[in-house]
């Protein structure tokens, strides 16, 4: 089986028709993300290794930073969060979509920002109930027709519309406003900062159960020459090593494990496995809430992907219809004639040719000048018809395949073959295929 790795990516739609993503990590998760998925306790399982000079130790033990340690004697400096980062977004512009994608964290105050797996251990071992992480987090649950609710600048339905936050999106929670009109939430979700109405959101106990439904689940793993094994136990088969660094999709986690997405085999067929979950820092990655501005530029992007996209597909019939036309290179001549294998004459040759592709042309030169829409000879694309006249009177056309060069049947002599643009004076070019 081939070793195969899976970057993490994201873009979720959120706000403002377009939405991104934030981490909120969760209890559970060892130092730089803050806040990982519960799982059952379980006994520490030492399962990676480490390879220097061709040899292989495995660690019995594995001891713990002095300020980690400080972390889980007090273990309520991890109550407040702040998001910070930036968005993955995606937006939808006729048959178009865009996604942009980038990091977002999230910090907890503590040692060096973070908090720390001993910290979250000793928190739940503790008679007392540790503060939930997500006290100062809300995700929106937004009902209606348009599934957003605006975010404004000041606590009111008069304030100005800084951005909108769509359903299951993330943000933490800067202030609580009491209003005329009931409890508002200044709060901060990717780039925005402004005020929303309370009964938008769900926070707390309620926030964290619904994270784990709505969130996308990834692990970053810590440790290197980290082990991966065919089942959640130390005594199964190790499928491969992985290393520090790496990401990777969460398929789930119990009892001690983490069981993850590998990616496929050389077969196609998708490859898991399982590592111990106190070398993985396992994050829940969530919408949020994008700016009005940031909304426009996008909506701009995917409008400007929408027209390449057209144009390279019109580009792709173009080059099909002059791929068929080259088929018939060296077939006769035949005025009067529309067969493009026994025989046939200019307008019977771009008849045959493009009526292959649904487009129906007269039968007549002249009057083929008039099936389309005409173009400046400068700027004529591949499957264009280029028109020559004597005193004012259209007698002959070609079919253009680019490079200056077209291809036409030239006459009894020469059948059907190519020659430059202007191995005469041409008199006009029409697109039909426009």
């Amino acid at each position: 089986m081939r070793r195969t790795r899976k970057l993490v990516a994201v873009g979720c739609v959120c706000a403002v028709m377009a939405m991104g993503t934030t981490v909120f990590a969760m209890p559970g998760a060892t130092s730089l993300v803050t806040v990982a998925p519960r799982t059952e306790e379980s006994a520490p399982s030492n399962d990676t290794e480490q390879t220097q000079n061709e040899t292989t130790a495995v660690p019995e033990t594995q001891a713990l930073p002095e300020e980690t340690v400080k972390a889980a004697q007090e273990p309520e400096k991890a109550e407040g969060m702040a998001v910070e980062g930036t968005t993955a977004n995606k937006v939808t512009v006729g048959a178009a979509s865009l996604t942009a994608a980038s990091n977002v964290s999230v910090k907890a105050a503590g040692p060096e920002g973070t908090v720390s797996q001993a910290a979250v251990q000793m928190a739940a071992a503790s008679p007392t109930k540790a503060p939930s992480p997500y006290k100062n987090v809300a995700v929106s649950q937004v009902n209606g027709d348009d599934d957003y609710v605006n975010i404004r600048d000041a606590a009111s339905t008069d304030g100005e519309i800084l951005g909108k936050i769509y359903n299951n999106c993330a943000a933490t929670i800067e202030e609580t406003v009491e209003a005329e009109d009931g409890t508002w939430y200044r709060i901060h979700s990717g780039s925005v900062d402004g005020y929303i109405k309370a009964e938008y959101f769900v926070t707390g106990e309620e926030a964290e159960e619904l994270a784990l439904k709505i969130g996308k689940m990834f692990g970053y793993v810590e440790e290197g020459g980290l082990r991966v094994r065919t089942e959640p136990t130390t005594e199964s088969d190790i499928i491969t090593t992985l290393w520090a660094g790496e990401k990777y999709t969460v398929v789930e986690q119990a009892d001690g494990f983490v069981k993850l997405s590998l990616g496929d085999d050389d077969d196609g067929n998708a490859v898991t496995g399982y590592v111990a979950e106190q070398y993985v820092q396992v994050y829940v990655k969530f919408d949020k809430a994008i700016s009005l501005e940031e909304e426009q530029e996008m909506i701009a992007e995917a409008k400007r992907r929408e027209e390449e996209a057209e144009a390279a597909k019109k580009s792709s019939a173009r080059e099909a219809v002059v791929a068929y036309a080259k088929q018939f290179i060296g077939n006769p001549y035949v005025w009067g004639g529309g067969s493009l294998t026994n025989g046939t004459d200019c307008s019977g040759f771009t008849r045959g040719v493009l009526g292959h592709f649904g487009y129906g042309l007269s039968r007549t030169s002249s009057a083929q000048s008039g099936d389309g829409r005409q173009v400046p000879l400068s700027s004529v694309e591949p499957g264009d018809l280029i028109f020559y006249a004597s005193g004012g009177r259209i007698y002959h056309v070609a079919l253009y395949i680019g490079g200056g060069r077209v291809i036409h049947a030239i006459d009894e002599a020469h059948g059907i073959g190519i020659s430059s643009m202007y191995w005469t004076t041409p008199y006009c070019a029409v697109d039909v295929m426009g």
